[in-house]
């Protein structure tokens, strides 16, 4: 291997292309899963919310990547607060029709 001449100045790194791959965030990540086990349990979609919204400003200041996952997180959080806040009241008039509750 030959070496370089000596010029004074250290070897400047070489830069190349930037890193492509994608930057998402864990916690965006971990809000959307969350979020999506809403469906099976209301209990999970609070976590869900506040994660998004933190991974959501996150990415805003550039501390992290994942700002649309995030941004998924809380609308689909809040898609499914607003499906219990109809089927829940759905479900108990139609069980009170047929008699369940006498």
């Amino acid at each position: 291997m030959a070496q370089q001449p000596f010029n004074g100045f250290p070897p400047q790194p070489q830069y190349g292309f930037p890193d492509q791959r994608s930057r998402d965030s864990g916690m965006a990540t971990a809000a959307l899963i969350f979020s999506l086990f809403g469906l099976i349990g209301l209990v999970s979609v609070i976590p869900g919310i506040v994660m998004g919204h933190v991974a959501f400003a996150k990415a805003r200041r550039g501390e992290a990547g994942g700002k649309g996952m995030a941004l998924a997180a809380f609308i689909v959080g809040y898609l499914i607060i607003i499906l219990y806040a109809i089927a829940i009241p759905v479900a108990l008039n139609i069980a009170a029709k047929h008699g369940a509750f006498r």
